[in-house]
């Protein structure tokens, strides 16, 4: 064993490697080349995309913050509106109350004028003064008993609601009237 044994040589002094080993090394390295660009491209369209989407959120936020702030308005006005409407109702009512209080104390001034005959003489007559404290008492009585007749303070039914026509409407009343 004392004989070296003699290994073969890997580098041939004469060999040059193929063309195609070449350009097949060449088109690997210009496929990741690609790759990288298109990742690049790729990663900059997303992002305009999420800046574009950003934009659209926001100003689809501060449309809706303008309608809400455009209803909460228009509510406002529609509850004055009413609040305004149910007062002039109110007044009304009390406006009515107090016709009917008036027209109540009449009426039982002029029913006590005839069960007396118009005649002072029949109170004087029997010992009593001109009926001033019977008479208060009596429409203070009548007053308070219209005031609590249902039939008397309920409100008059509203008019009926006008009719609503529209163009549709009006064009279907002309056609049926040339058919008459």
């Amino acid at each position: 064993m004392g004989d070296k044994a003699a290994l073969p040589s890997l580098s041939l002094p004469k060999q040059k490697t193929h063309w195609t080993v070449g350009v097949v090394i060449a088109a690997g390295a210009l496929f990741v080349i690609l790759g990288a660009v298109f990742y690049l491209v790729l990663r900059s369209r997303q992002a305009e995309a999420d800046a574009f989407a950003r934009r659209e959120a926001d100003r689809l936020a501060s449309i809706r913050a303008e309608k809400e702030k455009v209803e909460a308005e228009k509510d406002k006005a529609d509850a004055e509106r009413a609040a305004a409407e149910a007062k002039k109702k109110a007044d009304e009512a009390a406006g009515l109350a107090a016709q009917r209080q008036k027209a109540a104390a009449v009426a039982v001034a002029a029913s006590r004028d005839e069960r007396n005959g118009g005649d002072e003489k029949t109170d004087k007559g029997r010992g009593r003064k001109s009926g001033s404290h019977r008479s208060s008492k009596a429409a203070g009585k009548a007053t308070a008993m219209t005031a609590a007749s249902p039939a008397s303070t309920a409100a008059p039914p509203p008019p009926p609601p006008p009719k609503q026509t529209s163009k549709a409407s009006k064009d279907i009343d002309d056609l049926l009237k040339s058919f008459k």
